[in-house]
């Protein structure tokens, strides 16, 4: 199992709350590895942008965060120490690696929401080149809106180029391919809804996917549309 990396973002939750719809989860970022620790920056409740009092020498947490290849990994955990540096830190104990346990892999969280992405289809017959919006998005594939006049066909191979919005104003772009599983017309609309899987992706960019999808699942938890 892989360790938390400097620079890492974690996120946070007292131990015993995170099956909790209503629990506070709290963010943080690495700053430095030491032995057995890792020393983190003060947490940030992700629902009020303040950071935790809540959180001191002694707290067990419940920690979670998304590594590079887009796996989400998760451990139990205890602040042991504060440090006064050029700004404060926490200390938080590093599990042993087999006490780290991945959560998910190939089975992603899929979301309802729509980025913009482009899209290219080239064969013998056809060459198309459009943009799109999606209907639903996960580290998997994702599902778009598509005008007819596009002929995409189930088996289709699709080179897809996402936006994705960050929190901060910026734009991340992530390229994949997608194949086709499936493309159904939606009823009382000229659009067909075509889905599809992941098939070619850098990791580093899966990783930007399932981070998304992440945030948007905790804004919906927010307003209280999903639970």
């Amino acid at each position: 199992m892989t360790l938390p990396r400097i620079g890492q973002t974690l996120h946070l939750s007292l131990t015993g709350s995170s099956r909790k719809p209503d629990a506070d989860v709290f963010k943080s970022r690495v700053t430095d590895l030491r032995d057995d620790v890792a020393l983190i920056e003060l947490p940030i409740n992700e629902k009020t942008g303040k950071t935790s009092i809540l959180i001191g020498v002694g707290t067990a947490l419940d920690v979670w965060y998304i590594d590079k290849d887009g796996s989400r990994y998760q451990f139990r955990s205890i602040i042991v120490g504060r440090e006064k540096q050029p700004f404060p830190v926490l200390l938080l104990k590093l599990p042993a690696k087999e006490e780290i346990q991945r959560t998910q892999r190939r089975s992603f969280l899929r979301v309802d929401t729509g980025v913009d992405i482009a899209v290219k289809l080239e064969d013998s017959l056809r060459s198309y080149h459009f943009v799109a919006r999606t209907v639903d998005l996960s580290g998997g594939g994702l599902s778009f809106l598509c005008d007819p006049a596009y002929r995409i066909e189930k088996g289709d191979r699709l080179q897809i180029w996402i936006s994705l919005p960050c929190k901060n104003g910026q734009v991340q772009h992530v390229s994949a391919v997608l194949e086709v599983v499936r493309q159904n017309p939606l009823e009382d609309t000229d659009k067909f809804c075509v889905s599809g899987k992941f098939v070619s992706i850098h990791e580093a960019d899966r990783a930007k996917v399932v981070r998304l999808c992440y945030e948007r699942q905790l804004e919906l938890r927010k307003k209280g549309i999903v639970e």
